[in-house]
């Protein structure tokens, strides 16, 4: 029986907010919880604050609380910088998203990590020196971390750094925000956001963390662009018709960011589906399609003999037929 959505369908979250004050179209006042609430800056000319959007993936097959000394992952980071969207110069979908992929072994689930990673090469370090790069790539800036389901996350990077976390504005979780502009009683998963925002992708190529956080971070803007439209300034409020412009103007922008076809390196093809596994026969099925092989082997020689019977029964004495004798 299909579940019945409940009275939090479509909620306006906090995240929610979080994301119009970020891009200047919402005055509407944010209490972070657990985190400091941090005056944002807008940028030159703009309502848009002059902040970082760092996604943030992390897949390992071993526990996020603890991390062992032979534990192998991969972590994702991508980055989008609210500055381009104010620059002279006009924003380029391409080169909006910068991403990057870490792994600490040569263990096969790295190594499958660094194949599939669309964008670039994939750094190998220590957790440690992972977390110093992630502190260089942010440094001098404010910033809020994004992930598609946070807690796994977030316990991975309080191991190797709790700075990371704690320096950040806010901690986006794209679960909860999709909530509201896709009108959800229910948790998406990240290929279902990508398909219902119709941001283009390649399923193989999920399940990589530089992958997963870059595609995450799509999903982002993409929300953002149409909670952006929908959310009109008050016909009353001053400037309304520049408003209105300028939000078309930047809801543009992010789509366009966000449904930018990924790429493709020449070096890395698209992996192909593999031969279709054929499942294996279990000793009775084996037996019984034996049995039925046999029968048919044994009607075949039953209605040959028949053949044969009637074929000479046709033929009468020195090769004559019966038909020669008649009259």
């Amino acid at each position: 029986m299909a579940s019945i959505p409940g009275p939090h369908t479509g909620i306006l979250r906090e995240e929610n907010l979080v994301l119009r004050h970020i891009f200047g179209y919402s005055d509407q006042q944010i209490h972070t919880g657990p985190l400091p609430r941090i005056e944002l800056q807008p940028l030159p000319g703009s309502s848009i604050k002059d902040i970082l959007i760092v996604s943030v993936d992390v897949d390992t097959g071993g526990g996020y609380e603890v991390i062992s000394p032979d534990q192998s992952f991969h972590v994702g980071i991508s980055i989008f910088d609210t500055r381009c969207l104010t620059s002279s110069d006009s924003t380029d979908p391409q080169t909006a998203i910068t991403s990057y992929q870490f792994v600490n072994r040569d263990t096969k689930p790295c190594k499958q990590a660094t194949r599939r990673f669309l964008l670039g090469a994939t750094e190998k370090h220590t957790p440690t020196a992972m977390a110093a790069r992630i502190s260089t790539l942010t440094h001098g800036r404010e910033y809020i971390l994004v992930a598609h389901g946070t807690n796994e996350d977030l316990k991975f990077l309080n191991n190797i750094d709790a700075a990371i976390a704690a320096r950040a504005c806010y901690v986006l979780d794209t679960v909860k925000v999709a909530q509201y502009p896709l009108q959800l009683y229910y948790r998406y998963s990240l290929e279902k956001l990508l398909d219902a925002l119709s941001i283009p992708y390649d399923p193989f190529r999920l399940h990589s963390a530089g992958n997963d956080a870059f595609f995450a971070l799509k999903a982002l803007l993409m929300m953002a662009a149409r909670d952006m439209l929908s959310a009109e300034p008050h016909a009353s409020e001053p400037g309304h018709q520049r408003k209105i412009g300028a939000r078309s103007s930047t809801a543009t922008a992010l789509e366009a960011i966000a449904r930018f076809p990924y790429p493709l390196p020449a070096d890395k093809p698209q992996e192909a589906l593999g031969p279709e596994k054929v499942p294996k026969l279990s000793i009775g099925a084996k037996r019984r399609l034996r049995a039925e092989r046999k029968a048919i082997r044994r009607e075949d020689r039953t209605v040959e003999s028949l053949d044969g019977l009637e074929q000479d029964s046709s033929h009468g004495p020195e090769g004559t037929t019966s038909n020669d004798n008649v009259g």
